[in-house]
């Protein structure tokens, strides 16, 4: 199986995001040509903040902003390798990632290209801005707020040290925490900082919903069809901060921040199935209820292996004391131009069955297959019958996906060959069973997999018993007492110093069958045991037994004694006492 690595709900601060200027686009003309120059391009008048979003009233911590500028090479004044930047406010940073500069008449032509990192824009010109006239243009890229401020502006700055004011939107006036705290069990997902090769997942439980609880269980299951994932080092990572504004924007704050291990209280035991891909916590308040004034967290961070595509998609699936929680990450175009490097795409299935009914819960598998740069991919992906979607995610563009399912085996149905539809499927390709799929990059396409089933009988249909007119009475059974035992020890020969054996007389029952004895001898003492079976429509009387029998766990009884054997020496006359010799 191949494995691989969350965009986070409004409201929800996330450690900063700053994954690639979501968005990006063409290749970053850089040079290495001797003369190149910083230029003052952006007209600072033009820089502009503004909300990505009317959800928030306002911008606070972790908000996602946009930033705007206009650039302007006068005429003559630039050249290939030539560059302009903004640099940002430490307030705010910039999703990292790269841009063109394209014309906007012909989006064949561009003017160079721009690098977003964490805190600045730097824009590097080609050869198309020499000898024209009034090159200009603006661009915009999104940001993430990572500071407050008491400020009404925050400070950017140009090309050659240029500094300048831009107001927040709207006429704000600073920027704090939000006051909107999470009251619902929430999964949310994130590309996470510079790495581009990692997935981040967070499953929030407000202390409000298991305030009634000393125990919770969470169940993270991170394993995602066509990729790779493996969790990084240190993490997972389970905590609580208290639930105020402050802290749940500072959930890296050593004041905030509680650390749950095996030893804390809550205790939080962690256990990771690699096979599985799969997390479990178990969070244990030692008996006490959780605290309704706390949020606890538990973070996640997958390493897919390799860069993280535009248009890369992934879902995570967790249960909260059995509660279902579904989050999905994509990482999305943003910012001045259009997406570069490969992208990809990605396909949903769904099962129809026609007919008869089936047990929605019957699972059908579908087998997938690609060629890739050579390589071969595949794996199966598990579709239940009430038209659940399966994803298929992160699949390079222009791809042909095989899917193929072998004709379902239901006890008591029959199903037709499977029928596959929807925007780019090409049924029965390349056989009846199979169906072949062109995927196209930052799209999902949608296939339906029909099948459908019949009834039939069995094969071995079992006939009905026949009614009898009345009831046949059980064989009535006897019970029986066993006979007694009788057993004698052996006797003294008048001559000679052997014993005779043991005697045993076993009283004869009707019903019953007694084995022959058995005489185990030990030293000066024998052991006697007989065995009795009762024949059919007979039962032995347990309750009344005699002495020396007593039940065995086969059913039979078994009689038991011990005698000693006599120790016969040389003849001697009656009345003398033995001398010893």
């Amino acid at each position: 199986m191949l494995k691989t690595p969350k965009v986070r709900g409004l409201g929800r601060p996330l450690a900063f995001v700053f994954a690639s200027l979501l968005g990006l686009s063409g290749i970053v003309v850089t040079s290495s040509e001797a003369g190149a120059a910083e230029i003052p391009a952006i007209d600072t008048s033009s820089i502009e903040i503004t909300k990505l979003t009317d959800e928030e009233p306002v911008l606070y911590k972790w908000s996602v902003a946009r930033v705007a500028a206009q650039w302007r090479i006068p005429d003559g004044a630039a050249k290939a390798g030539d560059t302009f930047k903004l640099v940002l406010p430490k307030e705010l940073g910039a999703f990292e990632g790269v841009f063109d500069l394209k014309d906007e008449d012909d989006e064949s032509l561009t003017y160079g290209g721009c690098e977003a990192a964490l805190s600045e824009v730097v824009c590097t010109l080609n050869k198309n801005v020499e000898n024209k006239h009034d090159v200009n243009g603006s661009f915009w890229v999104k940001t993430q707020v990572k500071e407050t401020t008491k400020a009404s502006s925050l400070e950017f700055e140009t090309s050659n040290g240029v500094k300048v004011q831009v107001p927040l939107p709207e006429g704000q006036q600073e920027i704090g925490y939000s006051p909107i705290l999470p009251t619902e069990t929430s999964k949310s997902g994130w590309f996470p900082g510079t790495d581009r090769t990692a997935v981040y997942w967070r499953v929030v439980i407000p202390g409000s919903k298991i305030s009634g609880k000393s125990e919770a269980t969470i169940v993270d299951e991170y394993r995602q069809e066509g990729a790779t994932l493996t969790m990084s080092e240190g993490y997972p990572k389970v905590f609580w901060v208290p639930a105020t504004p402050e802290c749940w924007g500072e959930l890296s704050s050593a004041a905030c921040r509680h650390d749950l291990d095996a030893s804390s209280v809550p205790s939080a035991a962690v256990a990771v199935d690699d096979d599985k891909d799969q997390v479990k916590v178990t969070l244990d308040n030692k008996g006490q209820n959780f605290q309704a004034d706390r949020i606890y967290v538990l973070d996640l961070e997958l390493k897919t292996g390799g860069e993280i595509p535009v248009g890369g998609k992934y879902m995570n699936r967790a249960t909260v004391d059995g509660e279902p929680l579904v989050a999905n990450a994509e990482k999305n175009q943003s910012g001045a131009g259009v997406g570069t490097g490969a992208i990809v795409g990605h396909i949903e299935l769904k099962k129809v069955v026609t007919g008869e009914k089936v047990d929605p819960a019957t699972t059908y598998p579908v087998s997938w297959s690609y060629q890739y740069k050579g390589d071969t991919r595949s794996g199966e992906l598990s579709l239940k019958g009430d038209g659940t979607m399966e994803p298929l995610n992160n699949v390079p563009d222009g791809v042909v996906v095989t899917l193929t399912e072998k004709v379902p085996s239901v006890a008591g149905f029959k199903f037709g060959d499977p029928a596959f539809s929807g925007d780019g499927v090409a049924d029965n390709a390349p056989d009846a069973n199979s169906a072949q799929v062109t995927v196209e990059g930052l799209k999902t396409r949608e296939v339906t997999l029909t099948n459908s089933a019949d009834a039939v009988a069995s094969d071995n249909p079992v006939p009905a018993p026949e009614p009898s007119p009345s009831p046949t009475p059980a064989p009535e059974t006897v019970a029986v007492t066993l006979g007694a035992v009788e057993v004698k020890p052996g006797t003294c020969p008048v001559s000679g110093t052997e014993p005779t054996e043991p005697t045993v007389k076993i009283t004869p029952t009707e019903g019953i069958v007694y084995s022959e004895p058995r005489i185990t001898k030990n030293g000066n003492s024998a052991t006697i045991q007989v065995t009795a079976t009762a024949e059919a429509g007979r039962t032995i009387d347990g309750q009344n037994l005699p002495e020396g029998w007593a039940a065995a766990e086969n059913g039979s009884f078994v009689f038991t004694r011990t005698v000693a054997i006599p120790t016969c020496g040389k003849v001697v006359k009656p009345g003398l006492p033995r001398t010893g010799i």
